[in-house]
């Protein structure tokens, strides 16, 4: 089964290179975007850092732009991968295209989250990275392998939280007659995590942790990468994805009994 999914999976990636090479100019006005998304994200979080209360947190301008660049790889990943999917969601609810998916010879949840990819996408990886690199370097920071460690399993923990989350408020496909605003409201909650922790007060601290872990993507990530105690963190985080992965399970079960397949 595991082969039969990973071949799966390489298929689409070849189809959807081939996509992509076929609307070069696309790929390319997506990675323009893509620098003038974060230069925009960079204006608030500079600004942020500037303020007395993260000052006297220790988030300097340099932080800030550690936390958008770790932000910027990890909604990268989730935008090449997930994102893609779940937009087409409600669609294919209402369309009955979720129909094809429901009789591949693999599981239908991870079909639904993985069979489309925009490769054009993952060239934020390069910008995120970029950014990274020159602020560790503006900071004159050199993070030992434990920090950095601490830091790529505390993003790997926040993708995966985000990715439940957002699986969640997409089965809402499921009940409503038109569930495309949500994705809105998803987005705009997600960019609550290229910003500084010392900018939130305790209430939206814990929400934008645990209910909505936005801050998991980036901003906690950025605190190991400095040498933060990794324990909490990644123990936290991992509660969080526990729940999420038996909603998610439960929320599933539910979609489908909801379902009007288009054949029925």
């Amino acid at each position: 089964m595991s082969l039969r999914i990973l071949r799966w999976w390489l298929a689409c990636w070849r189809q959807a290179i081939a996509r992509d090479l076929q609307f070069r100019t696309q790929t390319v006005l997506i990675a323009v975007g893509a620098l003038v998304d974060v230069a925009i994200s960079l204006v608030p979080a500079l600004v942020l850092a500037q303020t007395a209360r993260t000052a006297a947190n220790g988030w300097d301008e340099s932080t800030a732009v550690l936390v958008v660049g770790l932000f910027t790889l990890s909604t990268a990943l989730l935008d090449t991968v997930i994102g893609p999917n779940l937009l087409r969601l409600d669609s294919a609810v209402r369309t009955g295209e979720l129909d094809l998916l429901l009789i591949r010879p693999i599981p239908a949840l991870l079909a639904l989250m993985l069979r489309w990819v925009r490769p054009a996408e993952a060239t934020r990886v390069l910008v995120g990275g970029a950014l990274v690199v020159a602020a560790l370097g503006a900071a004159d920071e050199v993070p030992g392998p434990l920090d950095v460690i601490g830091c790529l399993a505390m993003m790997a923990i926040g993708v995966v939280a985000w990715t439940l989350f957002w699986v969640n408020a997409s089965f809402l496909s499921f009940w409503w007659a038109s569930a495309a605003p949500v994705q809105d409201i998803v987005g705009a909650l997600r960019e609550a995590g290229q910003y500084p922790r010392a900018a939130f007060r305790r209430m939206p601290l814990r929400g934008f942790t645990t209910l909505v872990p936005a801050l998991l993507l980036a901003t906690l990530p950025a605190q190991l990468l400095l040498g933060g105690a990794p324990a909490g963190p990644l123990l936290g985080g991992a509660a969080v994805v526990l729940a999420g992965g038996i909603l998610t399970a439960v929320h599933w079960r539910l979609a489908l009994r909801r379902y009007d397949s288009a054949s029925s």
